[in-house]
């Protein structure tokens, strides 16, 4: 049965409205809709622009429709010029990611009117939150960071010029950030008031820099909630840090009754992987549907990922489906064909309850890097450290969130399925995109077989737990030929030892 001809009463009875007004939200999929989003809020501020990101390359370009090649950082800085903006980068600054100084130098170069740049850095802890506060009536949750390499469109083409190789060895990239006004925005200023003024090593503490914006608060709005993960012993007014999204995500996957969709680029945190089986366990008409990496970019979390689903028995579980997204493009009689990397985070239930931003299904994005490692001295050394992340909880209440919910859903499903039907009269979901997934791999080898077939930009196709691309089509019984050019054949190294992002620690 399809989910829109379902009763969804069980989850949306158990929902409590809060007072407050409606929230406007935007979904933005794929980045060539965020950055456009992003030049429209930054060319129509008229006081602030307040943005928090992990990086901020000063080369980064958008490409957006309707647009000519546009740098982000030049749309800034005509925009301070032109109205004596204030304007706040806060950027991590760690080992690992740290690209304050250049920034910093770049604005000189460019003799820019005054942006301040902080950094924050607390090792291992980074700041994974990205948003966009303008004017403090509109803010942008990113899904990227402002870094060429994780530029995409919905075309997802194998091969784009656009996008260099140098992060995820070229491959397509999908993502999901949402724009937000209304009362959510408040709460959002005070988490960015509170990292900027207590958690970045060059913050004043005096009594004017504490009020920009207010103290941070997780409040719930109508439907919408932000919530928060922080570092404990980090924020002098939470030294103990936050866990919001972890249990945002815990109650949201057990309130779902019919339908759970999980779209995120890894899979590895334990409470995460144990209430979704609970879940299955408890609710014998629930289908979970999840979208993640064959091979994603720090390789740990492959065998992390894998470990998790078979050891909670979800792999091999009938109403446990899972995925990985391709993409592919025909050039005369060659099919260019390449892994799309997954860098969206959202969780959705029953079209009644979501959770969208920058938290990944880890234990650094949730509460514990040490609890994805399977060794001894890893779960100790790592043991309580955390990310700065930020998400938008949603809630269907109201007509504005009710709306939102439900279209998040048919607006990613249809991209990924091509616009095909989701679930025809009598079938589910799940069933739905089993059968889209062995459609695809009947495509691909007619192709290879020298058939005539169309096939949309983006394939789903079910999730193998081979280590390379190569091997992960031959689990799936897709015969390699001639015709069939796989572009994204990482060797033994990046399989193993995410070369990409040692060298960026030392770029």
């Amino acid at each position: 049965m399809s989910l829109d001809a379902v009763s969804l009463a069980p989850l949306r009875e158990a929902l409590v409205e809060a007072p407050g007004p409606a929230e406007a939200i935007e979904w933005l999929i794929d980045n060539e809709a965020a950055y456009d989003a992003v030049i429209r809020a930054v060319n129509g501020a008229r006081t602030s622009v307040w943005i928090s990101q992990l990086a901020f390359d000063a080369d980064c370009e958008a490409y957006c429709a309707g647009r000519p090649p546009t740098n982000l950082l030049d749309v800034l800085i005509e925009a301070t010029r032109a109205h004596d903006l204030d304007v706040r980068i806060l950027l991590n600054a760690s080992i690992l990611v740290n690209t304050v100084t250049p920034l910093r130098a770049a604005l000189q170069q460019r003799a820019a009117p005054p942006i301040e740049v902080r950094g924050i850095s607390r090792f291992p802890n980074l700041l994974h939150a990205k948003m966009l506060i303008v004017d403090g009536r509109e803010a942008v949750l990113l899904g990227s960071p402002f870094v060429n390499g994780y530029w995409d469109d919905s075309s997802h083409r194998s091969v784009d010029v656009r996008r260099p190789m140098r992060e995820l060895g070229g491959r397509p990239l999908h993502d999901l950030s949402v724009r937000v006004q209304g009362s959510a925005v408040d709460a959002l200023k005070g988490v960015f008031a509170e990292w900027w003024t207590d958690a970045a090593d060059e913050a004043p503490r005096d009594a004017a820099s504490n009020a920009a914006g207010g103290p941070s608060s997780a409040v719930e709005y109508v439907g919408a909630t932000v919530t928060r993960t922080a570092p404990a012993n980090v924020l002098p007014r939470h030294t103990g840090g936050h866990m919001e999204i972890l249990d945002s995500m815990l109650g949201g996957i057990g309130g779902a009754r019919e339908l759970l969709y999980v779209e995120h680029q890894y899979l590895s945190c334990r409470p995460v992987i144990r209430a979704i089986r609970e879940a299955l366990d408890r609710e014998p008409g629930l289908e979970v549907i999840a979208l993640v990496n064959q091979n994603p970019d720090i390789t740990a979390y492959r065998g992390w990922q894998n470990a998790r689903l078979a050891e909670s028995g979800l792999r091999d579980h009938p109403r446990f489906g899972l995925f990985a997204l391709w993409s592919q493009e025909q050039r005369g009689r060659q099919l260019l064909l390449s892994q799309v990397f997954v860098h969206s985070k959202v969780l959705i239930a029953d079209d009644a309850w979501a959770t969208v931003g920058s938290a990944n299904i880890d234990g650094v994005s949730l509460h514990s890097y040490g609890d994805d490692f399977e060794s001894w001295l890893g779960r100790r050394v790592f043991d309580g450290v955390r990310n700065f992340d930020v998400n938008l909880e949603l809630r269907a209440v109201d007509d504005v969130t009710t709306e939102a919910i439900a279209n998040l859903r048919r607006d990613l499903w249809r991209e990924h399925l091509g616009g095909a039907p989701v679930a025809p009269p009598g079938e589910s979901p799940l069933g739905a995109w089993r059968n889209h997934a062995a459609a695809n791999i009947a495509a691909l080898n007619a192709w290879a077989s020298r058939l005539a077939v169309r096939l949309p930009s983006t394939l789903v196709l079910p999730y193998s737990v081979a280590a390379e691309p190569a091997a992960q089509l031959v689990a799936l019984g897709i015969r390699e030929r001639k015709s069939l050019d796989l572009r994204f054949r990482p060797g033994w190294l990046e399989v193993h030892c995410s070369p990409n992002w040692i060298r960026n620690m030392f770029a």
